[in-house]
């Protein structure tokens, strides 16, 4: 199943949402190869765990996170993207290639949405890039392709442009040329095939949710 774990050495971005409980995100906080905490969420962090930086404008992260991490703080002030969207800059400037985003949902909904919207934003420059959450994991895909499952996957499909001809192979409920005009258009489909397959015009990313199936645990 080729979205389910990213190995380890990824990047983690770990938003200042609802911290994790579910074994996978664990799982992938665990095995980071960088860890670049979102302002106020490197205070939400285990004992025994450490950031390896802090990205934000600072309004979340308590003065003794500061002290304590000040030589791991990096103090973006501009207040025209979220600590999610620094979070991302950060890792691309310095080379991140594979890119895993936990804690981006819980505590507000405008926040979760807007956090998931950024896949959109950056999967163009971070293709392997996931956003994982207590109860499953979005994928985007900016070009035609496809992902390995399990047949009885379940897995929903989100455009970012209504024109957007979608054709989907594998599933219960094929698409064909399907044009989303709203989110819940190609919600709650289900893998028939050990693959699923998707052809797009590459408008605008693909959005792929695929729910953690109860059997799945951590790797």
């Amino acid at each position: 199943m080729d979205w389910y774990f990213p190995g380890a050495g990824c990047t983690v971005l770990l938003a200042d949402g609802a911290f994790p409980v579910h074994p996978v995100p664990l799982a992938i906080l665990r095995a980071a190869g960088t860890l670049i905490c979102c302002d106020g969420a490197a205070a939400k962090l285990p004992p025994g765990m450490e950031p390896d930086v802090i990205v934000g404008d600072g309004d979340s992260l308590p003065a003794v996170c500061k002290e304590r991490w000040r030589d791991r703080w990096v103090h973006v002030a501009e207040q025209e993207t979220n600590d999610l969207t620094k979070g991302f800059r950060y890792a691309l400037a310095h080379g991140s290639e594979a890119v895993a985003v936990l804690g981006a949902g819980g505590l507000r909904d405008d926040h979760a949405l807007g956090n998931f919207s950024l896949l959109a934003d950056f999967a163009m420059q971070l293709p392997a890039i996931r956003l994982y959450t207590d109860y499953g994991c979005f994928a985007a895909l900016t070009a035609p392709g496809g992902f390995d499952v399990e047949p009885g996957q379940r897995v929903s499909i989100f455009s970012f442009d209504p024109g957007q001809a979608i054709t989907a192979r594998g599933l219960e409920y094929p698409l064909d040329g399907l044009r989303l005009s709203r989110w819940w258009q190609a919600t709650l489909n289900r893998a028939v095939e050990p693959r699923i397959e998707f052809d797009f015009e590459p408008s605008a990313p693909l959005l792929i949710y695929f729910p953690y199936p109860a059997s799945l645990a951590a790797p």
